[in-house]
């Protein structure tokens, strides 16, 4: 149990919450559980295999199992939440005009430009990229940097899924009507039904799209900052577009803010947590191990 990672309870807190409430709700909706209660087991199962020899390999293949079920997980609340409560885009709309007079995705409709619109599409779309390409690079280079950086990213899409469990939307250009259409000029039109039938649908509270790429950022600042002036314009345009092409309430956001916060928070306590530090000994130790065998059986080594 004390080998367990933060991300790791945070996570599997959200997918037995979910998998309880479907199963309490019963019919469909318990037969929907089985999906969750099956990536909680396969995030039980991965931690228990790993932990009996925690090689490099090893080590990746765990943290790699989140964006697994994180994916999984994604696409199954689609058809399994609205078996569970209807979703509240006219509770966040109301937040963003009380706070703001109106939700920006209405209030920017004035402003509305093709040639502004592709340039806010690529932003967007800088995500799926950056997701990738800076955790991928720690994945690749250093092990105790990549386990801190899923630490921290995976508590934090722990903590937005649950939000989305709690408070299910579609978004503004889903609930709202709009006086103009979005118009791009050549990119547009090729990416924007490809990102909606890519959404499930719920995945408005909190913005990930905004949570993940400001944690990224913070990361990348401390560990690879050559990656964070690459990728700080790129997610500013992200930003923007998130409001811009209509997809998230501005209140979405800023609960996005917190939950980057804390998964900030998380990743650099457990940076220098004895939890690492013993990781990092158990892995050198058995590379040590594995180094002493070879030298007792040079039958093992490779020939001349």
């Amino acid at each position: 149990m004390r080998s367990i990672l933060p991300h790791e309870w945070v996570f599997g807190a959200y997918l037995a919450i979910l998998a309880a409430r479907l199963t309490l709700a019963g019919g469909a909706a318990a037969a929907w559980s089985w999906v969750f209660w099956t990536c909680l087991a396969g995030s039980v199962g991965v931690i228990m295999w790993a932990r009996r020899k925690p090689s490099p390999l090893r080590w990746r293949i765990r943290l790699l199992y989140y964006p697994a079920a994180m994916g999984i997980s994604f696409y199954a609340m689609e058809p399994a939440l609205p078996l569970l409560q209807p979703k509240t885009d006219d509770l966040l709309l109301a937040w963003d005009r009380a706070l703001l007079g109106e939700t920006p995705a209405v209030a920017w409709e004035g402003w509305l430009h093709p040639w502004l619109v592709d340039i806010a599409m690529a932003g967007y779309l800088f995500f799926f990229y950056y997701l990738i390409a800076s955790p991928g690079w720690y994945a690749l280079r250093d092990l105790p940097r990549f386990r801190q950086c899923i630490v921290g990213l995976f508590t934090l899409y722990g903590l937005g899924f649950l939000g989305y469990t709690i408070l299910p939307a579609g978004g503004p250009h889903r609930y709202l009507e709009f006086n103009r259409p979005l118009e791009g000029v050549w990119l547009l039109p090729l990416t924007l039904d490809i990102v909606n039938d890519g959404s499930n649908c719920v995945d408005v509270f909190p913005s990930i799209h905004f949570a993940a790429t400001l944690y990224l950022l913070l990361f990348d600042w401390q560990h690879h900052r050559r990656h964070f002036w690459l990728a700080c314009l790129p997610c500013v345009i992200l930003w923007f577009s998130t409001l811009y092409l209509r997809f998230h309430y501005f209140v979405d956001l800023l609960a996005g803010l917190g939950i980057a916060v804390i998964g900030w928070w998380v990743a650099r306590a457990y940076a220098v947590s004895k939890l690492e530090a013993a990781c990092q000994a158990e892995t050198e130790a058995l590379r040590v191990e594995r180094t002493r065998g070879r030298q007792h059986n040079p039958s093992t080594s490779p020939g001349p």
